[in-house]
């Protein structure tokens, strides 16, 4: 599914995984690369759109890199998929995420770095801890239309799981402090689900405003959302 596209850039959804999870892809039109965000299980429509040379491998590798928001499994099943059908493209993950990766290519673990840069291709990194410790967000600023790639951070309908109250602080930091401080009509494209923009999520996100501040839930009432349980 096409999510956005200009003369220069096209912004593709993919649904797979039984999760239902959300890959995406940004390529440019321009330098003929791309970007994949979060990497599912049988990513075969993905695949299909890359663009790539299909006799030497090696040229794939420069034209495309992926970029994991969070090291769950279901955002990492189709890494050896890709590497196969592609080659050892290079992959981006937070440094306390990259624990969960086992990949024979480059992987470069993202700690202090403020933007991936793919070609024309630029994105802006957000450190966004609680769903996992290691989970980033990625903002695509194209001035008329401006994106951010949530992950499992931030869903339509709130915050993404997490296992405990501490970390459901720092996923409510996460996403008061960093994601809403972004221009309002930005559109959230999270890791399951439609999207939903800064504006409409900041009303649903009160009622965890509220949970948080005037109750004292347990672990358990703040580990779980509205996504499937694993996500």
């Amino acid at each position: 599914m096409i999510i956005y596209e200009n003369a220069t850039y096209k912004i593709q959804r993919f649904v797979s995984g039984m999760l239902d999870n959300n890959s995406y892809l940004i390529s440019s039109a321009k330098t003929n690369k791309s970007i994949i965000i979060d990497i599912l299980d049988n990513p075969r429509d993905l695949f299909s759109k890359i663009p790539r040379d299909r006799i030497n491998k090696f040229n794939n590798i420069k034209k495309t890199i992926g970029v994991i928001t969070h090291g769950h499994f279901d955002q990492i099943e189709g890494i050896d998929f890709i590497k196969d059908r592609l080659g050892e493209i290079e992959i981006q993950i937070g440094f306390e995420d990259s624990k969960y990766l086992n990949y024979s290519g480059k992987i470069t673990k993202l700690r202090s770095q403020k933007e991936i840069t793919h070609g024309d291709i630029k994105l802006e990194v957000l450190y966004t801890p609680g769903h996992t410790q290691g989970s980033i967000c990625l903002y695509f600023d194209l001035e008329e239309k401006k994106f951010l790639f949530s992950g499992d951070t931030l869903y339509q309908g709130g915050p993404g799981k997490t296992t405990n109250f501490l970390n459901f602080k720092k996923i409510y930091e996460s996403i008061s402090n960093k994601i809403y401080k972004l221009p309002k009509e930005t559109i959230i494209l999270p890791g399951h689900g439609s999207e939903i923009s800064i504006a409409e999520s900041i009303g649903e996100f009160n009622h965890f405003k509220f949970c948080l501040l005037y109750t004292s839930p347990s672990p358990r009432d703040l580990s779980t959302s509205r996504m499937p349980s694993s996500a």
